[in-house]
């Protein structure tokens, strides 16, 4: 009447496979093979229950019983699977008909969405997404990123796993730093996606993120689209950038966050955002992590930019360095302070300075504000406008683009 519970990966109880309720066969239940939500079986005594239960299944009022308790934790897991080869490298095998997903990177949900259209099937994602979210027009175009929880990041990037499993996630996105989370889900039979793994140049970043976005996704067709709308647009500028000597390019800074004096050199995605719309990164000579080094204003006065770029990564708006009201910091003798060339990176459909479906917009926006006379046959307004049209089908208003133009401060770091 029953088959016995298989596993997989014996010593992980990896997926248990149990036959259940099907049809009706000489007064006996008749059950197929299914395979059930994977679940740590520390949890649930299977084999206990199985004889507890045996007589009682006898009748066809407890068959359905016992199916509906079974199935009550399943969710997308239909037995039907595939591989896809994760920015580590390693093959992960992931469920064909994906409903619920966690992430961990930050940059991760706006890819999710960029590719898929919508962002209902994330249902847990970091504090700096959803508060992004929360700041952004992405909050009208992904609503069903509302449900999405953060209460599982312990900090940093870190995942509670116990918590994580509450979620029920058919799979999850962890940076490949945190190894000892990737581990921990390995164990339990849940599939985890690397990322970042070995990427720090920015066209290589968005190019293998998006690919790996769109075939977890299965829409491998719509990030090609998002691609090469990325590489026109670099493209586009690389031609343009060609009539200017580099002797003329601007002394760029990049400040991931001000209060901090964070700045961002080789290492981080502002190498690439300034080499590639014609200035040269003041910062390159020190090495950073994405996220910028603490420096002193002796040595940004030393640098001297003459274009200063401030992240959505704190609440810092150009106003302030003009009106040098930080504490602690004098921005009076800065090249473009004095010059009114400090500007805030855009908020669109995310954060423009790691990449996103936006990246194209953002190639467009800098390479005007380094050279403002080679780039001006082009409205950025209109730019954003026809971007948000043809890649996610959205019409901004007026309002909504001058808020693209002109973020929040709340959106800058964690949900609050």
């Amino acid at each position: 009447m029953y088959t016995t519970f298989t596993d997989r990966h014996p010593d992980l109880q990896k997926r248990c496979l149990l036959d259940v309720l099907c049809v009706p066969h000489n007064n006996f239940w008749c059950y197929r093979q299914t395979t059930l939500r994977r679940l740590p079986m520390s949890r649930y005594s299977l084999g206990s229950f199985l004889q507890k239960s045996a007589a009682f299944c006898g009748s066809v009022l407890g068959g359905i019983i016992v199916l509906s308790i079974f199935l009550a934790p399943v969710n997308s897991w239909s037995g039907e699977t595939f591989t896809i080869t994760d920015t580590a490298g390693r093959k992960v095998e992931i469920p064909t008909n994906l409903q619920r997903i966690v992430t961990g990177p930050v940059v991760m949900p706006n890819l999710l969405f960029a590719v898929d259209g919508t962002g209902d099937k994330l249902v847990g994602m970091h504090p700096m997404s959803k508060s992004a979210w929360k700041n952004s027009v992405l909050k009208i175009m992904a609503p069903g990123m509302e449900k999405a929880t953060t209460d599982f990041i312990q900090g940093g990037f870190k995942m509670n796993v116990e918590e994580v499993l509450k979620l029920k996630p058919d799979v999850v996105f962890q940076v490949s730093f945190e190894k000892g989370n990737i581990e921990q889900f390995e164990k339990l039979g849940i599939p985890v996606i690397v990322t970042h793994e070995g990427l720090r140049n920015l066209d290589h970043y968005l190019e293998k993120h998006i690919s790996l976005v769109g075939k977890v996704l299965q829409k491998e067709e719509r990030a090609n689209e998002l691609i090469t709308d990325f590489k026109n647009a670099d493209q586009m500028i690389a031609k343009r950038l060609t009539d200017i000597p580099k002797e003329k390019w601007p002394r760029g800074l990049i400040l991931f966050n001000v209060e901090k004096l964070m700045v961002t050199g080789t290492g981080s995605f502002a190498n690439y955002w300034l080499n590639h719309t014609g200035a040269e990164n003041a910062a390159k000579a020190i090495q950073t992590s994405p996220r910028g080094a603490t420096v002193n204003m002796e040595q940004i006065l030393a640098w001297n930019p003459e274009v200063i770029y401030i992240t959505n990564f704190c609440p810092t708006k150009p106003e302030d360095l003009y009106n040098n009201t930080i504490p602690g910091q004098d921005w009076r003798e800065i090249s473009a302070v004095k010059n009114k060339r400090v500007y805030k990176i855009p908020l669109g459909e995310y954060r423009w300075y790691p990449p996103s479906g936006d990246s194209s917009l953002m190639l467009k926006w800098m390479a005007q504000k380094n050279h403002p006379e080679h780039f001006a046959d082009y409205d950025i307004r209109e730019e954003i406008r026809s971007h948000f049209t043809d890649i996610y089908n959205f019409t901004l208003s007026e309002a909504q683009i001058d808020r693209i133009l002109n973020p929040a401060s709340t959106g800058s770091w964690r949900e609050k």
